[in-house]
């Protein structure tokens, strides 16, 4: 014998705001996800590292965690670490000055300009970038 229609009525209206509410819920933490995905203040650190080619100044290469004007760089020669404080920063370029040395990165080429005295060269440097 046939279900009465108002018993397959009451089981389909059961089943719809399941459904509903399963969609509800899935685009909610899709927005959230997006939301969050979008958000710079959840990185905890940035890094950039700039690795050089063989140059005739010895550099090997140049690690950047905070990009603040009076923050510390670190350069690696083939003899020798030291830090260097940075005296200008933007989104296209760092200056960073020492004790006898210029170092100018390009941020967009990765072509660092090393000036010692009146002298300088131009290396030709692979940038990559880590955020977390």
């Amino acid at each position: 014998m046939p279900k009465p229609l108002s018993v397959a009525r009451k089981k389909l209206t059961m089943k719809a705001p399941k459904i509903s509410s399963y969609l509800k819920s899935s685009m909610l933490l899709v927005a959230i996800g997006y939301i969050l995905a979008g958000c710079d203040e959840l990185i905890r650190f940035t890094q950039e590292r700039y690795e050089c080619d063989h140059n005739l100044d010895g550099l090997v290469e140049i690690e950047l965690r905070e990009f603040k004007q009076g923050s510390q760089a670190t350069l690696k020669f083939y003899d020798e670490t030291i830090k260097m404080p940075i005296v200008e920063s933007n989104d296209d370029r760092f200056t960073l000055n020492g004790p006898g040395l210029i170092v100018r990165i390009d941020r967009g080429s990765g072509t660092i300009r090393l000036t010692r005295g009146s002298r300088y060269h131009n290396v030709k440097c692979k940038k990559s970038k880590f955020r977390m």
